[in-house]
């Protein structure tokens, strides 16, 4: 059984748990729910609860740092909007396995994990 730790507030959708599992066979996931710091406090707790696998719903200053370790494969869930202006659960298109409403009102969908490799900024100047 493979261990993944869920790093956000919010627990995993049942679609996200499935494809999870289509990907890595039986599945543990750890959900860990608080708020950090550092990006320090996050690679311990992953740590400590054994994942080698980490979904991370994080500020993108973090998980840059997050992706220096290389012991954990770092996963992003992609979200895409169905609409905005969404009346929330009631919403025909609302689907609990798949959908979230985000404030306010934002109607979005789980596709597929993606691995982060890394992050970065890209600058030019601002003329």
């Amino acid at each position: 059984m493979k261990k993944v730790a869920w790093v956000s507030r919010h627990p995993p959708l049942k679609s996200q748990v499935e494809a999870l599992k289509q990907k890595l066979g039986d599945v543990q996931i750890i959900h860990i729910a608080k708020t950090f710091t550092d990006y320090k406090e996050v690679l311990n707790a992953v740590k400590e609860a054994g994942a080698k696998y980490a979904v991370v719903v994080l500020p993108l200053s973090m998980i840059s740092l997050l992706t220096e370790d290389k012991d954990i494969t770092w996963l992003y869930a992609i979200m895409g909007a169905v609409h905005d202006g969404c009346i929330g659960e009631n919403c025909l298109l609302f689907n609990p396995e798949t959908d979230v409403i985000m404030p306010p009102n934002r109607h979005l969908r789980f596709f597929e994990f993606k691995k982060i490799k890394e992050v970065r900024m890209v600058l030019e100047d601002w003329e």
